[in-house]
Formats: C-alpha cells, structure tokens, sequence
C-alpha cells in the first residue's frame, strides 16, 4: 500500500502541474498533429523528417521575421526540401542533423566548470522503393564524440538502419535496428525517461516492431534483441508495447510495458502518458512510470523506483517559445533511497530555417537518505541545424 500511496502522490503532482494554464507544445499536438507518423518516417516519433515534416516545420514552426511579408507560408514551406526548391529523385531522401551543446555548471563559483560537446552529428539516407513510399530503407550514420558509443569514441556508427513495409493506411511494419516502442520520445536523452531506463541517444535495438494506428488510437508491438555494438552479454532483449488514446481533439493519454534481460541485469518498466494540446502551437505532456531492475550477477534484490516527467512550452510568438520541464527519480520505493529532483526553464527557438536554439537554467536537488544536499545550478545552450 505504502508505494501505491507514493506513486498515487507523483501522479496527483503531475496531474496538477498538467492543469496549469500555461500553454506549450512539448509534441505539436496543439497545431492539431497528433499522430507523429504525419512529420516522421518512423510513425512513433524521432528520427528524420519527411517531405511534409519538414514543410510544416518551415511554414508553420518556424518564425518568418526573415522572409518578406508579401511571401506567403505556402512558398516558405517550397524551399525546405534538402536542396531548398529543387526537387530531388523520388527514391531518395537524405538529411543532415548537428545539435551541439554549451554548459556552464555552478556558474559564479571558483568550481565552475565549462564546456562545449558535439552531442549530435547524423547524416540520413533514405530509399524507396516505389513512389507512394509503401516499401522503404531508413538509415542514420552517426559520430561519436566524447560521449561514448558501447565503448566506442571519434568514431562513424550506424545509429539505426530498418526496413518501412506500409502494409495498409493502419499497419506499419518496421524491421532492423531503431528505438524501442515505450513512452514519449523527448529528444532529451539525458531524462528521466531516456537514458536512465535503457532508451537513451544509442540505446536502438535490432527487432521488429508492427504499429496499428487510427484516428482515435494507435498501438505498437516491438520485440527486440539488442543493440549490434553491443558485447551479447551486454544486448537486452525482449519486449514492449506501447499505445495512445485520443480522448478528444488533441488529448490523448497512452501507456507503455517493457521487459528485457541481459546476462547482466534485467529491466521491467511500465509508464502513462498523455499529451494536451490547449491554444494552437501550445500543449502539455507528461510521463510516469514504475522502473525495476534487477543485476543478474550476485545475489541482489530488484530495485524498483519510480520517475516523473512533465513538460510545458509556452508559445510566445512563431518561433519563440519558453520551454519548462520538471523531473523526479527515486532510485527504490522499497526502502530509504536518494531522490533526485531537477527543475529546467528556458527559452526553445527556430529563429531561421532549419535552426533551433535553446537556453536553458538548470536546478538540480538530490534528497538523500542520510540528509539534504547543496542544490547544484548550471547554464545550458544548445544550437540544432539540420537539412
């Protein structure tokens, strides 16, 4: 009763923080798209753009201070194609990411410390096989940097490679090496609901996945055996599924499960999601989740923690946006453990075609066990380019 009382408590916060009436838009669901499949290749959200992703991005997102007010958002759309008006083959489209990072941490103390990483750099190559797009080949090559890659660093990889069989308008097959179906991907990696849990920036999977998807609800099927750099003792396999509901016009509320075992440690994770969108280009999302884990080595009990995230962007004009997230972590319900609680507020904006930028303060708290410690501040920039 205790952890159902403690994980009652992190959903009522969540669910309160949720009716705020500051406006956001964590997933573009307030412009009405609340299906990721309509911008994305992959229909469950990251990764590339397609043709009609990256026109939306540009004629809708993005703030035209740049362009003539003459020119329509319709000809602004025409040039986000890779080569901007030129159309290219229909069999292929390829596409350039880089999101770099600047951080100052304890910033106006004698322990600052500052740096910059290339935390981003993909190129995408994209094939089809037939003009509708039913059969296609998505592939990201990725450089590592700092950052290490299962052990790997300065070096090329391929980050994910599956084949796209469009079976009909309400089944997508995807075979090869991708993210796993679970939760909301946020494109921080570093989140409670990323990295922390196995779904971290290269934590793809080879598997299969099968996503049903209609106009009121979509689900995914995955079952997957481990990433291709892994060492085998190293790859988790198994399963997950994930789904959506659409309560009503740009609310939906979903949830995901997730079982996996290694030769090292063993991973069961079960989350609820929702999504709101409230004034256009403005919405709210927000995770909770149960994580267990379980080391395969020695005699160990599972640790089973819990972690909350919550996501709010209020849209201040086109183009500029402040970007608010809240998480929490609890290592294990079930005894005295730490608690991590972090507070992010910034601005989120697409200045220029193509380009993203982010500022962000950055509030850490960690409750322990044995007392309280000193909070922990850092100053956060962030620049995104792709084409």
């Amino acid at each position: 009763m205790r952890h159902i009382k403690y994980l009652l408590a992190v959903f009522i916060f969540a669910a309160i923080l949720q009716t705020e009436t500051a406006e956001a838009y964590p997933d573009f669901i307030g412009y009405s798209y609340s299906s990721c499949i309509t911008c994305h290749y992959n229909g469950l959200g990251g990764g590339a753009l397609n043709d009609y992703g990256r026109a939306l991005f540009a004629g809708e997102i993005t703030s035209r201070a740049v362009f003539p007010k003459k020119m329509e958002d319709e000809e602004i759309s025409m040039m986000s194609g890779f080569l901007g008006t030129k159309q290219l083959p229909w069999w292929v489209r390829p596409g350039l990411k880089y999101r770099g990072l600047w951080l100052k941490t304890s910033p106006g103390s004698k322990a600052t410390i500052e740096k910059f990483y290339n935390m981003q750099n993909d190129i995408n190559m994209n094939f089809f096989l037939d003009k509708k797009q039913t059969y296609a080949l998505i592939t990201t090559i990725g450089y590592t940097g700092q950052e290490a890659y299962y052990g790997k660093t300065n070096t090329w990889f391929m980050r994910e490679y599956y084949l796209r069989w469009k079976q009909s308008n309400n089944l997508w097959i995807y075979v090869g090496q991708m993210d796993k179906a679970f939760g909301i991907r946020n494109v921080d990696h570093s989140a409670v609901n990323r990295k922390v849990i196995t779904l971290g920036q290269f934590d793809q999977s080879q598997g299969a996945i099968a996503h049903f998807t209609y106009p009121d609800w979509d689900i995914a099927l995955n079952a997957f055996f481990g990433n291709a750099a892994q060492e085998d003792n190293e790859k988790q396999k198994g399963y997950s599924i994930a789904g959506e509901y659409q309560v009503f016009e740009k609310f939906k509320i979903g949830g995901s499960f997730l079982m996996s075992e290694s030769d090292l440690e063993k991973w069961k994770l079960a989350a609820f999601t929702t999504r709101m969108g409230l004034s256009k280009g403005s919405a709210i999302m927000a995770e909770i989740g149960l994580k267990e884990r379980t080391p395969q080595i020695g005699v160990t009990d599972p640790e089973l923690g819990t972690y909350a995230l919550v996501q709010t962007l209020v849209n201040l004009e086109r183009g500029y946006n402040l970007l608010s997230v809240i998480e929490h972590s609890k290592r294990t319900i079930t005894e005295s453990s730490d608690e991590s609680m972090k507070w992010a507020i910034g601005a989120l904006m697409f200045p220029l075609p193509r380009t993203e930028l982010r500022v962000m303060g950055v509030n850490n708290k960690t409750y322990q066990a044995s007392g309280g410690a000193e909070d922990q501040w850092s100053l956060q920039g962030q620049v995104h380019v792709s084409y």
